[in-house]
């Protein structure tokens, strides 16, 4: 069916198509990345910036054009990370700008705020420079315009706009000279082409899929780098989000100016992103600190990145950690350290969602309080698994797969599939973590940070056997209704615990597996006997790290992470909000504690 006119669930769902493009291309936009500085981050700070356009997207339904673009534009600028990433957000400030007051648009209006997003997007950057992610914009945006009289509707007009834009991703080579010395097209390019991608795909397919295949490279898959980190003039990529009134962006520009390079002040009158490359990080965090309240900051030594991205220039990296989404880290975690994630399918009835693609934990339970469906998940298939498997081979030795506990689901099975067809091409040891939700985070965490630590594979995998021995979960429920729903348990015993008021506490077996660790009457008393439970497990264990989940219950959590604090004397608790995985089954009011300690 053409579509002739882009709404606010149409915009929606565009970002969303085009964030999960370009997160699942984010090693590769990494190991190209050589302008301005070949740090080998542009992947992940692209990833990251999209992964906060698609929260605040799909947390949001509104179907006006103008306030789902001004959605995306606060979500770009508060998450922005990064030179590219600060582009973008200024590219979809722009987008907003030229949407204003607008319910729907048509491919004209479509077209004029596009052009006003390109101009907006150069206007942020100190020292524009051509044959990057800037030119690649400009020519996109003014294939739009001379396609737009010609184009049958927004999948006609994207499909051809798309070839302009990766014609011109191919001649960046020809505008910047260290891109074609290092043998690649400029990274933050190939990111923005990325992104357009997924959005073609999801107006020609009509929904939003993870896309087939790797990426047409353009020159080699890997830049050409020599270790020489003393090269780099300005040692701190710094940045700062700025909150106030009538902030003059141009005044700050000024300003910073004699700082650094590779400055882009991207934002509104009310809210500026700073991004900055600097020798003097507290001198930009001052200024920009008169503007307004500061947000936010961030100084990383590109020095040491470069080290890290080159040390072994032409290598591959050493090990991909992977797992299924129903791996409850924190926030942006996954993209952060490089963790790729197997997503598991929702349904409603008739529709489906993808985890933590295009489905957040606050629609999730939102859904689950309103629809007449029980929700039910469904694990990948060995096809999913092998995609993710294929790509994590273009830059990494080996993998490490860490799946969702096998006496739950036939996720592992189908990791293990996805594995054995690999083998000659390239080895992934398939772990059962005998764990879900935050105690499967945990291990992965842990695994990560070996990774990160400079551990040898074999170093690695004898840390993660570990953390599956050793880490432990309890799990409060609120209602046996979406047991009862689910299966696991019967009506009669449904019936029966809501007359007597029983609250169960569950656990997970050393092989996996569900048992109730104790049954309790009242939410208070189930709330004492799981800090009880909790503490009886932990006695005696040293460097403990825990985890809270919980599934629309923030207050539990909260008190579940106060009596931690108070019980174990730890600082840091992480709280965060579970994937479907566990409340489809356990339900709204649901809270968890996982631990894990030498």
């Amino acid at each position: 069916m053409p579509i002739n006119f882009l709404n606010g669930i149409r915009l929606k769902n565009a970002v969303v198509a085009g964030a999960q493009r370009v997160i699942q291309m984010q090693e590769q936009l990494n190991n190209i990345n050589v302008f301005p500085v070949a740090d080998g981050d542009t992947g992940t700070n692209m990833a990251l910036t999209m992964r906060s356009i698609a929260d605040g997207a799909l947390n949001n339904h509104d179907d006006s054009v103008h306030a789902m673009s001004r959605i995306v534009a606060d979500s770009a600028l508060m998450g922005a990370r990064g030179n590219s990433g600060a582009i973008l957000a200024q590219f979809f400030q722009g987008l907003a700008e030229g949407f204003d007051g607008q319910r729907r648009a048509t491919i004209q209006e479509f077209g004029r705020a596009v052009e006003r997003a390109a101009l907006c997007a150069r206007e942020a950057i100190a020292d524009p420079q051509e044959g990057t992610i800037l030119t690649v914009i400009h020519d996109w945006a003014q294939a739009v315009k001379n396609y737009l009289e010609r184009a049958a509707d927004f999948a006609d007009l994207f499909k051809q706009s798309l070839q302009a834009a990766t014609q011109s991703l191919q001649d960046t080579p020809k505008k910047l000279k260290i891109l074609s010395k290092s043998g690649v097209v400029d990274a933050g390019a190939q990111g923005f082409v990325h992104m357009l991608e997924g959005v073609q795909h999801f107006l020609e397919a009509g929904k939003v899929e993870r896309l087939a295949g790797a990426a047409t490279f353009f020159g080699n898959k890997r830049a050409k780098v020599e270790e020489a980190p003393e090269d780099i003039t300005f040692q701190f990529c710094t940045e700062a989000l700025i909150v106030g009134e009538g902030i003059d962006r141009g005044a700050l520009r000024d300003q910073l100016r004699p700082l650094g390079n590779s400055m882009i002040v991207a934002g509104s009158d009310r809210r500026v992103k700073v991004h900055i490359h600097t020798n003097d990080p507290q001198e930009v965090f001052r200024i920009v600190s008169s503007y307004g309240a500061l947000q936010n900051t961030k100084a990383k030594d590109m020095h040491q990145q470069h080290k890290r991205a080159h040390g072994k220039n032409g290598e591959l990296k050493t090990l991909a950690l992977i797992t299924d989404s129903s791996c409850d880290l924190p926030g942006d975690e996954f993209i952060r350290r490089h963790i790729h994630v197997v997503p598991v399918v929702v349904n409603f009835g008739d529709e489906s969602f993808v985890d933590k693609v295009t489905m957040t934990d606050k629609n999730f339970y939102k859904m689950l309080s309103t629809s007449r469906h029980h929700p039910k998940t469904s694990q990948p298939a060995p096809a999913d698994f092998l995609e993710i498997f294929k790509q994590a081979s273009e830059s990494f030795q080996q993998g490490l797969a860490i799946i969702l506990s096998g006496g739950l689901s036939g996720t592992l099975q189908a990791a293990q599939t996805a594995a054995r067809m690999m083998q000659q091409q390239f080895k992934v040891e398939v772990i059962d973590s005998r764990a879900a939700t935050i105690a499967l985070a945990l291990i992965v965490r842990e695994a990560a940070t070996a990774i990160e630590r400079g551990d040898s594979i074999e170093e690695v995998k004898r840390r993660v056997q570990w953390a599956v021995e050793n880490t432990r979960i309890f799990i409060s429920v609120e209602t046996m209704e979406y047991l009862v729903r689910g299966g696991r348990v019967s009506k009669f015993r449904g019936v029966v615990a809501r007359l007597l008021n029983l609250k169960p506490i569950l656990t997970l077996t050393p092989e996996g597996k569900v048992e109730v660790a104790a049954k309790t009457i009242g939410g208070e008393h189930a709330r004492k006997k799981m800090v009880e439970l909790v503490s009886e497990a932990a006695r005696g264990k040293k460097n403990l790290r825990f985890m809270v989940g919980h599934a629309d219950a923030i207050e539990t959590a909260g008190f579940y992470a106060a009596q931690i604090r108070k019980h174990f004397e730890v600082h840091e608790v992480p709280m965060v909000s579970v994937s479907p995985a566990l409340g489809a089954h356990a339900g709204p009011g649901a809270a968890a504690i996982a631990f894990l300690g030498e």
